[in-house]
């Protein structure tokens, strides 16, 4: 509970990676591809304006990027560079496009004024809790990014948000419409089911030796193993040159002197408290009553100032805190709620409070500990500013000697040796490399579909030449040289034959299954028994217990009147089950105060439907369109069962 009283980190966070991580990304990718543009095609159109393949090949990789950031070490390029994940990169992108677009044509200002107070909000630019100059002005240099084009970025982004707020703000849910959204939601279903798997039915399956072959013959491209290359490739990477810069201490002591107000901390203070709550699950049923009892424990403090620990384990409702005798560790002004800083800040240490009444309810602070505010040491600092100023040096070197490892590789394209030599990369090997990626390891991460693109053209594949220097990462270059070539070729029948008897066999088993499920569900429909159900339970569309979508769907769909019903419903493991839907039970009323969250959540999700739909609507005015049929969104598949 006391973790929300540390007030607004988590926006911070995802501010800086609006405004200011995300279009760095966009400015290291767009630097190689630019210098290798050639012929300009275009994936899709927005009135005269163009998007082109390059932009197209920059989002895809950022979105894969942003993908290998969060899975970290479960992500697998290839599993998702499919042409679904191609075409959503592609529809998204048209859609920022367009808003781009219209907030251009509709003349949609973002005033000086605004952008700074966006610009000044971040917290990567303060220092003290205030926008520093130098500080982002260092941040930007760092990216490689100018003041104007990080601003301009940013002014095309308010724009977009201007242009959609009048749309998404307006979003509104009556009441009656609540109400029944959230009878919806919360009714229940009694349901039993009677599962005939396919399983059961693999001993009556015969798979003869002419189906095996019928089916590897009917679907012969499936069992193709795919073409593979050996290659030799070189990273150039901007982490990696740090070894090969070097800071002096006056540049060190410089840096200190020249940014004072970065190491200076503020003052910090620690305490413990024991927090009594009102309300369902609370210390007491209202505030009257949790007052008293905050009152009592207060005195029983005072009494036995010794005892606080045991009685904030024996009373305290903070969970995070409660356990450790109500200990919330250090903190400075800003991170908790106003009521607790301004009681926790005018204690002497040592001293306890009387109660501090929050949102959160009474509580009794006793402050542990304060660190006066202070100025680090260049000792202290010294190995954080020799960090940054290697990294910049490295960033600094990565773009001096990008265009000159490009150039090596381009014309002596018969090997990577001397390039290697020339900028001290280590040369790598990696085999068994295919269209869609390169095996597990680090490799993988290297192989984006640029650089798949490029190994796999006819003139690295026939002439064996290095490949350009391709941008696979934030201030990162690749080249690769096809050393060998395995063209794709059938795999021998008696490579797949289990899997396919497999594959037929569980197809039948599964048949099988369908029809003696559907068979049983005729009979029951005639003359209902309870022969082979399992034991009754309730389901809701807030707890399907793991029933399929459509399942659940065609269970919560019947009528309360047609009630006891049978259905019959296909799992995602195959079985085929016959569900007796028994009764049904509403929902209780919308609580008065309680439906807060659902009310906002299904207003967001009215907002982003509304934003889909002008969005959507903006892109048949201005005529943006997908020009490349490959890469249009795929029509919904029926999943209907």
């Amino acid at each position: 509970m006391f973790d929300s009283i540390r007030s607004r980190h988590r926006f911070f966070t995802i501010l800086i990676m609006m405004v200011f991580v995300i279009p760095t990304f966009i400015a290291t990718g767009v630097y190689s591809y630019n210098q290798f543009r050639g012929t300009d095609t275009s994936v899709a159109v927005i009135g005269s304006e163009k998007i082109s393949q390059q932009d197209f090949d920059v989002a895809f990789r950022m979105r894969l990027e942003q993908m290998a950031q969060t899975l970290g070490a479960n992500f697998d390029a290839r599993a998702f560079d499919t042409p679904q994940a191609r075409a959503a990169t592609l529809d998204s992108l048209l859609s920022e496009r367009t808003l781009d677009y219209a907030a251009r044509k509709e003349h949609v200002t973002v005033s000086v004024a605004k952008l700074q107070e966006v610009i000044a909000s971040v917290p990567a630019f303060q220092q003290a809790g205030r926008f520093d100059y130098n500080t982002y002005k260092m941040l930007l240099t760092a990216r490689g990014q100018s003041e104007g084009e990080f601003e301009g970025e940013l002014r095309g982004s308010l724009a977009q948000q201007t242009l959609a707020q009048a749309v998404t703000t307006s979003a509104f849910i009556p009441n009656s419409v609540a109400a029944r959204l959230w009878q919806l939601q919360h009714e229940k279903r009694q349901i039993r089911e009677a599962a005939f798997r396919p399983e059961a039915f693999y001993d009556k399956v015969q798979i003869g030796e002419d189906a095996i072959r019928a089916e590897y013959e009917k679907d012969k491209a499936r069992y193709m193993s795919p073409e593979t290359v050996k290659v030799e490739y070189l990273v150039l990477r901007a982490q990696d040159l740090i070894g090969q810069v070097s800071v002096s201490p006056e540049q060190i002591q410089a840096y200190y002197d020249g940014n004072m107000k970065r190491w200076g901390e503020a003052e910090r203070r620690r305490a413990s408290h024991i927090l009594v709550t009102a309300g369902p699950g609370g210390s007491a049923l209202d505030k009257v009553q949790a007052r008293k009892l905050a009152e009592s424990v207060l005195a029983k403090v005072r009494a036995h100032p010794g005892d606080f620990t045991a009685l904030a384990k024996q009373y305290s409702k903070d969970p995070g805190s409660a356990e450790k005798g109500g200990d919330l560790g250090w903190f400075g002004r800003g991170m908790m709620v106003k009521p607790f800083e301004y009681a926790a800040f005018s204690l002497k240490s040592g001293e306890t409070s009387g109660l501090v009444e929050s949102d959160f309810g009474f509580h009794i602070i006793r402050l542990t500990g304060i660190e006066a505010s202070h100025t680090k040491s260049l000792g202290e600092v010294k190995a954080q500013i020799e960090g940054e100023l290697a990294e910049q040096a490295a960033q600094k070197r990565f773009s001096e000697i990008a265009e000159q490892f490009s150039n090596v590789v381009y014309e002596q394209s018969d090997g990577l040796k001397a390039a290697a030599d020339k900028f001290k990369l280590t040369l790598h090997e990696a085999d068994g490399v295919t269209r869609r990626g390169a095996p597990q390891g680090e490799a993988g991460a290297t192989f984006t579909p640029p650089l798949l693109a490029a190994i796999f053209a006819p003139d690295s594949l026939e002439k064996r030449r290095n490949t350009k220097a391709i941008d696979v990462g934030v201030n990162t270059l690749a080249s690769a040289r096809v050393l060998d070539y395995h063209a794709a070729a059938p795999i021998p029948l008696e490579v797949v034959k289990e899997g396919i008897k497999s594959a037929l066999q569980r197809a039948a088993a599964q048949d099988m299954a369908s029809k003696a499920g559907e068979s049983r569900l005729a009979e029951l429909r005639k003359s209902p028994d309870e022969r082979g159900f399992d034991a009754p339970r309730w389901i809701g569309r807030d707890d399907p217990q793991q029933l399929p979508a459509a399942a659940l769907n065609t269970i919560m769909g019947l009528p309360s009147s047609s009630l006891p019903a049978f259905v019959g419903v296909v799992g995602g493991d195959g079985a085929y089950r016959v569900v007796q839907v028994m009764a049904s039970r509403a929902a209780d009323p919308l609580p008065a105060g309680g439906g807060d969250a659902p009310l906002q959540q299904w207003a967001r999700q009215v907002s982003s439907a509304d934003e889909f739909g002008y969005v959507h609507a903006l892109r048949e005015r201005y005529g943006a369109r997908v020009s490349r049929t490959d890469l249009a969104s795929p029509a919904p598949e029926d999943k209907s069962e």
